[in-house]
């Protein structure tokens, strides 16, 4: 019975296979192709012009119709033997699949174990430019497919019209016509052989071989087709070693190729019926920023930087002035076509700026401290210990240097108690839409490049800050054939401009950011001028953001294929750039004044120690901005951290610092409280804490800490009366979540035995 039943299958498999062979086969024959279901029109064109109406692009429509169309009889024999010789050269003998070549390649692949050999036809290929798709098995068969109900309905000669019509010719050029009109300025009827054979050798790689940018690689393509001539009799080896030598006279372009990334990107929301845009970019402002560019570039090609994107944006109106989205848009080395504007990428330190912003608006000062000493924070991956760029630490540092010298520790400090999850619904109000991940994903490395962000978000949300807090949708596009663009007229308040005026006054103070970026900074303009760098994780990117009154300009600078630089930071490697474009910008016009200090900011006094208003000890005083809601603590508080004793002034600092202090010499001894200063300030008393089920329980914890005077130089901490820590000098540590309800005591081990205790609760 066995037997029987494999006798049966060794039949019927053959026969289905038999039966969906003739049926892929002969069906198409039921629905051919003909000349008229593909008909080709002539293209338009759209031209684009700057805000002076100059003109930057003349580029075909991206529909259907991106070419020239052309009668073969119109086209020169000449290109005709050419590209079937160059592509497929038993055209006229096939029925849309050259077997021979078929089982020849196959053999040569598997021989060789890599792609070595090709069998397309010219049906094939028309077949793949009526319907581009992904290479996939099941995309060739149905390539197959059409190509058979091609050749069901077309002959030869109108199979060739259409594919010659269809041709990618680089760039956005479709078809011979369009091409020999372009690069060679004459129609295709009137192609010489060495021409024809130059055109010839295009479409086998439009987006690489570009005559004005490749001409020798076309050259050397060239000698392909000529020698594929020779061996099918089609001229002889003498007249193709006489073409070779002719020199091709390119036609020089009659249109500007400026801003291409700007211009392709528009091209995808243009209407149908658009002919002409008014753009929003500066034709002269765009030349110099891509000069600057190129400039920079070949200083920092030593330390393997290959390319940089810029973005400029008019302040008052939110409009594109400058947009480069590569350094070169023909260099395919390096990645030229891909748009560095809109690419994501980690941002480093630019989100700095907004998450102090944002502490501002909940107690923060630019005169409060933040401590700049070893930290450590669970994360999924395991405990994170963030680390200053220079790997230094300053103890307490005032949040203006913190955000001046762009301080790792500080702002990740500051993220903790503001929290990710409010910071990142901050990061939304900008519109930073690439941050799609929930709070626990980024952790509090979201402050310091976790995620990714394009510089088009960048540059808006800092224009945003430049005008006081007012968000500004980006505008691109004046008029569209004549008539006002429609743009959304979309703008919010998304901070008050007293806190906005604060940040900006930070980022443009050169004196506060001395101690990581030196006296002589690049970023040291002859006017008011914010800047922010960052630069990303192992320096694959590095950045420079900021505004004058006048201008928001983003610079990024780094490798699109995410290779490190040799540690080319934001100021070495984005500031440059940043800083020349900026000096460009006002050298022909007034340098712009220093920004409006608005109502409800005032200046007072503080001691650049302790942040406070200045005792009678403290041996230097610094001015800084409040606001007017801050005014009331700063009165009632005086610097706690000078003192004299035997008429000589000292300075002290709290125990946590007493690394730091001790390094340059700072008394911590002398640093006096109450008794009364022993607290637990985390967790609070009755706080009542819920564990997330979407997170393992080891990452899940609680931030126990004390507020405490010098003299509690150990601290032993007790869970319901059983002892689960001890401490010295910094008297906070993680504690691993646990459900239930629970006393927490901390008792200090001097002679006084101060205590504190809270209960807590964990769901």
């Amino acid at each position: 019975m066995k037997h029987h039943l494999n006798n049966k299958k060794i039949i019927i498999i053959p026969l289905i296979l038999t039966i969906l062979i003739l049926f892929f086969r002969f069906t198409p024959y039921l629905t051919p192709i003909n000349e008229d279901d593909i008909k080709k029109e002539n293209y338009h064109s759209i031209k684009f012009y700057d805000r002076h109406g100059n003109l930057l692009q003349e580029v075909l429509s991206q529909n259907e119709m991106r070419s020239i169309h052309v009668d073969i009889k119109q086209v020169s024999s000449y290109f005709l033997d050419a590209i079937i010789a160059a592509e497929d050269k038993n055209f006229y003998q096939h029925n849309g699949i050259d077997y021979p070549a078929v089982f020849r390649a196959c053999w040569q692949n598997l021989n060789s174990r890599r792609i070595v050999s090709g069998a397309s036809t010219i049906t094939l290929q028309l077949a793949r430019l009526l319907h581009p798709a992904e290479r996939t098995i099941w995309n060739k068969l149905r390539e197959a497919y059409i190509t058979f109900r091609l050749e069901a309905g077309m002959d030869k000669t109108s199979i060739l019209e259409a594919y010659i019509n269809r041709l990618p010719m680089g760039g956005n050029l479709y078809g011979i016509e369009s091409a020999s009109r372009t690069y060679l300025g004459i129609p295709s009827r009137d192609l010489t052989l060495a021409q024809a054979t130059f055109l010839a050798a295009i479409p086998n790689s439009p987006n690489r071989l570009n005559p004005y940018h490749h001409l020798s690689e076309i050259k050397n393509r060239q000698k392909m087709v000529l020698n594929r001539m020779i061996n099918q009799g089609l001229i002889s080896a003498q007249r193709a070693a006489g073409v070779v030598k002719e020199e091709i006279h390119l036609k020089t372009p009659t249109v500007y190729f400026m801003a291409p990334h700007y211009v392709f990107r528009l091209m995808e929301s243009l209407p149908e019926n658009a002919y002409t845009v008014k753009t929003t970019i500066d034709l002269e402002i765009q030349k110099m920023v891509m000069e600057q560019v190129n400039t920079t570039l070949a200083y920092l090609k030593e330390y393997h930087v290959t390319n940089a994107a810029v973005l400029l944006l008019d302040n008052p109106t939110g409009e594109v002035l400058a947009y480069a989205g590569s350094a070169d848009f023909f260099d395919t080395q390096h990645d030229g076509q891909y748009d560095g504007v809109r690419a994501l990428r980690q941002p480093g330190s630019t989100l700095k700026p907004f998450l102090y912003l944002l502490a501002m608006e909940r107690g923060f000062t630019p005169a409060s401290l933040i401590s700049d000493i070893p930290s450590h924070y669970p994360m999924p991956t395991g405990v994170y210990s963030p680390r200053n760029y220079s790997e230094d630490f300053h103890g307490p540092i005032r949040l203006r240097e913190a955000l001046a010298n762009s301080l790792n520790v500080p702002a990740v400090r500051t993220l903790a108690k503001i929290g990710v999850e409010s910071f990142l619904k901050r990061l939304g109000e900008y519109q930073f839409d690439s941050l799609d991940e929930k709070a626990d994903y980024y952790g509090v490395g979201l402050v310091l490049g976790g995620g990714e962000v394009s510089l088009f978000e960048l540059v808006r949300a800092y224009m945003c800050l430049a005008r006081g807090g007012s968000f500004q949708p980006i505008s691109e596009i004046l008029r569209i054939n004549d008539e006002p663009a429609i743009t959304a007229e979309f703008r919010k308040n998304i901070s008050t401009p007293q806190y906005n005026f604060m940040i900006t006054d930070i980022l443009s103070d050169r004196f506060a950011r001395t101690s990581e970026f030196g006296f002589h900074s690049i970023l040291n303009l002859p006017f008011p001028c914010a800047a922010k760098t960052g630069t990303s994780f192992r320096f694959c990117d590095n950045w420079t953001i900021g505004f004058t009154q006048d201008y928001t300009l983003g610079v990024w600078v780094g490798n699109f294929d995410h290779t490190p630089m040799m540690k080319v930071s934001g100021v070495s490697g984005a500031g440059p750039l940043f800083a020349k474009i900026m000096l460009q910008l006002y050298s022909k016009k007034e340098y712009p004044v220093k920004y409006n200090i608005p109502a409800g900011i005032q200046k007072v006094t503080v001691c650049p120690l302790s942040g406070q208003k200045p005792n009678d000890f403290c041996p230097v005083r610094i001015e800084e901005y409040l606001t007017t809601e801050d005014l009331a603590k700063y009165q009632k508080q005086s610097c706690d951290m000078h003192l004299q004793e035997n008429n000589l002034v000292l300075s002290s600092v709290p125990i946590k610092y007493a690394d730091w202090a001790n390094e340059i010499g700072i008394d911590i001894k002398k640093y006096h409280h109450t008794s009364s200063n022993f607290k637990i300030i985390h967790p609070q008393d009755g706080a009542i804490y819920q564990r997330l089920p979407n997170l393992a329980p080891e990452y899940q914890s609680i931030r126990i800490q004390l507020e405490c005077s010098e003299q509690q130089e150990v601290v032993d901490w007790y869970l319901d009366n059983e002892r689960i820590k001890t401490t010295r000098l910094d008297h906070s540590f993680i504690w691993p979540a646990q459900p239930g309800s629970f006393e927490l005591k901390a008792v200090g081990k001097n002679a006084d035995g101060m205590t504190s205790l809270v209960k807590f609760e964990v769901k």
